[in-house]
């Protein structure tokens, strides 16, 4: 859903190109994004004014983390090492984040580690996408992708904030709904990898051969 404005974001961000960033220091900033995001989370109960400038810096996050791709591919930076460690440092990001709630809300910690997993199965069928017909990343999501689920957070971020006793009570039901999106989106991304590769020929390689 939101990744059809991924360009528009894009855009915007190519300023900070123009000021001479590069796409480590990109990759750099949204490392530090995550961490302020971690503080947030971490103090928001004894200082809301943290939860509620939070959406920014998610904000921000997402902003920066179309931005190194961008700077890498218009500086011919680009490499595979650089793929690699971007497609780790997104869904380590979401794991740093969503880790906090392990910790925050220890009641809930199964359905933390429920959508701990669930995001890695999404994000693994996305990376997945690239080795079969068509080769793409797959972006497809009913709510759960990456931007998406930084929405969600940012909502409840400023929900804690306005009302903190009704939003921890309603943690369970944040965590499995924001779950089921995300189970839901790694389901449509099979879908539409299924779709791109039919009728195409394909053939398995791995290192030993077919």
């Amino acid at each position: 859903m939101l990744y059809r404005f991924k360009a528009r974001f894009q855009k915007l961000a190519q300023g900070f190109a123009q000021g001479g960033m590069s796409a480590n220091q990109a990759s750099l900033a949204g490392a530090i994004c995550v961490a302020l995001s971690l503080l947030c989370l971490g103090l928001g109960r004894k200082a809301s004014w943290l939860l509620w400038i939070h959406p920014v810096i998610l904000l921000a996050r997402f902003i920066f983390n179309a931005l190194d791709g961008l700077l890498a591919r218009q500086q011919n930076t680009a490499s595979a090492a650089g793929e690699i460690f971007n497609e780790l440092s997104d869904v380590g990001g979401d794991t740093l984040t969503f880790l906090a709630f392990y910790f925050l809300f220890p009641q809930n910690q199964l359905l933390v580690v429920g959508l701990l997993i669930s995001i890695w199965f999404c994000e693994f069928v996305a990376v997945l996408g690239k080795s079969l017909p068509g080769g793409l990343r797959r972006q497809e999501s009913v709510g759960g992708g990456k931007p998406e689920r930084a929405v969600w957070l940012g909502l409840f971020s400023l929900a804690w904030a306005a009302w903190p006793e009704t939003s921890e009570r309603a943690v369970p039901l944040f965590l499995a709904l924001l779950t089921l999106l995300v189970l839901l989106s790694g389901l449509r991304r099979i879908q539409a990898a299924l779709h791109a590769a039919r009728g195409q020929h394909y053939t398995s390689q791995t290192q030993y051969g077919q």
